[in-house]
């Protein structure tokens, strides 16, 4: 075949072909991995957010080394608890971090293996001018307590109907209500409510009780089971496993101030 009649017969080929071979090149490198979407919601000191009101804290940093890790983008889907749950339960986010699992939720988000983080104890405070001591969980059933619509505590304190709870939609309101009279205690991660009390300069108007509840479960990632994500669920966890084995989740824990205790 001479080389006039070779070319007539690749080049419509070749023409076919590149357009094919473009595509290919203008796709973006994590175009075979889906962006992974954080529900976000605030939980000081470990998700915050910046000085341009960007999602922040080691939670946040835990989800971007991440994704880094899977070649993936982060979207951020930011909401109060009860509607990150929803975008969970819905599959219009990927993944929540900071959340307590119940079998309630699990129906709905699996709560991935291994745990990242130790289980932190709950605190119960009462306002500075009430007399009254917290010493006994029965003291518990005199009081108005505070606490956050959606949030999971403890089992036997989620379950005890004969406590009386006044619902707000986070910490910070609950802390507010507090000082105003409208509840007379609340319940909450221990080093959330220092944090939010060290940054409102509320130390001297509240008390922390003798009681401690105990924190019962360690922390987990949860991958919505309606995610593009759960067919990965295999490779995320073996993503996470490496990155508490080679010490980068307790780095960004330890350095942030935020490890449990």
């Amino acid at each position: 075949m001479s080389k006039n009649h070779f070319a007539d017969a690749i080049l419509p080929f070749l023409r076919g072909l590149l357009p094919i071979i473009l595509s290919l090149c203008l796709c973006p490198a994590w175009a075979a991995s889906p962006p992974l979407v954080l529900a976000f919601n605030t939980f000081s000191p470990w998700k915050t957010l910046d000085a341009q009101g960007q999602p922040s804290g080691p939670y946040v940093e835990i989800v971007k080394l991440l994704a880094a890790r899977l070649d993936a983008p982060v979207h951020y889907l930011s909401c109060p608890l009860q509607r990150c749950l929803q975008a969970m339960r819905q599959g219009q986010a990927d993944l929540v971090i900071g959340v307590r699992n119940s079998d309630e939720r699990d129906a709905y988000i699996d709560f991935l293996d291994p745990p990242y983080a130790a289980a932190t104890p709950l605190a119960i405070y009462l306002r500075r001018t009430d007399t009254r001591q917290v010493r006994r969980y029965a003291d518990l059933y005199a009081l108005r307590i505070g606490v956050v619509e959606g949030m999971r505590y403890q089992p036997a304190f989620d379950q005890d109907k004969q406590l009386e709870r006044d619902f707000a939609p986070n910490s910070l309101s609950n802390f507010r209500k507090l000082l105003a009279g409208r509840v007379d205690a609340l319940v909450i991660n221990r080093r959330n409510g220092m944090e939010l009390l060290h940054s409102q300069g509320w130390e001297a108007l509240v008390r922390e009780q003798p009681l401690q509840l105990p924190g019962l479960e360690e922390r987990r990632l949860g991958l919505s089971r309606r995610s593009p994500w759960y067919a990965r669920r295999d490779r995320l966890t073996v993503v996470l496993r490496g990155m508490l084995r080679d010490g980068s989740i307790a780095r960004l824990l330890a350095a942030s101030g935020a490890a449990p205790k």
